[in-house]
């Protein structure tokens, strides 16, 4: 699989009236121009900070099937935009953040230096089949009882705040934020763009999935987003 780089040049904040912010999402999703993002949680710098996570993800996944991409080994965003509107439900007040890209603003980038360049993950490919991680009363095993309790990332937020203030995980952060880390060391909690939380993967260099007991791999779940998070052992 080709490594690809993505850096995000330029940031603009959308700011129209909320009947122009979706009008213009609208046409976006309707268009073959744009590749974009879009997620839902009660932390409105984490809605942000997911909705670049998968952005990327999903510019990676579409730049591998374009051949005037063909080999090269970085890409370069520029223009990226988003909007961040609030949404107010009966429970709690919820953030929704829209990222988008034109796809002629992507470019090849092989002789430019990039920063904070998030990376698409490759991992080896585990065997076929795999037993089920037991839960039990471990430290590991609360950790994996909480987080398959979580059915959208509103509900994953306050877990892992919650976690986090018991002491019960050490860090958690998207892909993004893990880049140079050694990613087997955390379980990752995959959602998909309406924030609904569809695997929980195991530690690991093969990986399985807590909700199904079945071997998995993240690669399995192109065009989503994902949390690390590392249990406090």
């Amino acid at each position: 699989m080709m490594l690809l780089v993505a850096a995000i040049v330029g940031m603009t904040v959308s700011a129209q009236s909320v009947e122009e912010q979706k009008k213009k999402i609208a046409n976006i999703k309707k268009s073959s121009s744009y590749i974009y993002a879009e997620v839902t949680t009660t932390d409105q710098q984490q809605a942000i900070d997911l909705a670049t996570d998968m952005l990327n993800q999903n510019v990676n996944e579409w730049v591998a099937k374009q051949k005037k991409f063909a080999g090269a080994n970085k890409i370069i965003t520029i223009n990226t935009n988003y909007t961040v509107d609030q949404i107010t439900m009966p429970r709690a007040n919820m953030f929704r953040a829209f990222m988008y890209i034109k796809k002629s603003d992507i470019l090849p980038a092989d002789n430019v230096e990039v920063k904070n360049a998030p990376t698409e993950i490759a991992l080896a490919v585990p065997a076929k089949t795999a037993k089920a991680n037991p839960v039990d009363n471990s430290p590991r095993g609360i950790v994996i009882k909480s987080l398959l309790e979580v059915q959208n990332t509103g509900q994953l937020s306050e877990k892992l705040k919650e976690l986090m203030t018991n002491k019960r995980i050490t860090e958690y952060n998207n892909l993004a934020g893990l880049k140079g880390k050694n990613l087997a060391d955390y379980i990752m909690v995959v959602f998909n763009k309406d924030g609904i939380v569809e695997a929980v993967l195991s530690e690991g260099e093969n990986r399985t999935n807590l909700k199904t007991g079945t071997a998995d791999i993240l690669t399995n779940y192109k065009g989503r987003g994902a949390i690390g998070v590392k249990v406090n052992k």
